[in-house]
């Protein structure tokens, strides 16, 4: 039995990552991949619901069992505690708009009595 140990360094994301908005709980990154690059979407902070839109050419978001291709405009929502990987379906450059959703909160008024 052969016992060497071979360790990889990780693979470095195919695609950069650009903060758009970051207030009031609510996240949103640009993310940018090239032609034919796949990568997982990191993990979200949110434990809420999380919208993907197409800002430019085509993906692939496989998640489960199921891949859906989006086009420019289309949008696709991920259900907390899911991974997804995006894959670039275009020629050209791919843009995605992650926009990270708070968790809901109930505010209940306070009742004043005279």
């Amino acid at each position: 039995m052969n016992s060497i140990l071979q360790v990889f360094a990780p693979l470095a994301p195919a695609f950069t990552a650009t903060s758009v908005l970051a207030q009031n709980g609510f996240t949103c990154t640009l993310l940018t991949l090239e032609p034919g690059a796949e990568s997982i979407l990191p993990a979200s902070a949110s434990t809420d619901d999380q919208i993907l839109f197409v800002v430019d050419g085509t993906v692939a978001i496989h998640t489960d069992d199921l891949t859906t291709i989006l086009h420019w405009g289309e949008a696709f929502l991920l259900r907390p505690g899911r991974t997804a990987a995006l894959s670039a379906r275009s020629d050209l450059t791919v843009r995605v708009l992650r926009v990270e959703i708070p968790p809901r909160q109930v505010v209940t008024p306070q009742i004043i009595t005279p």
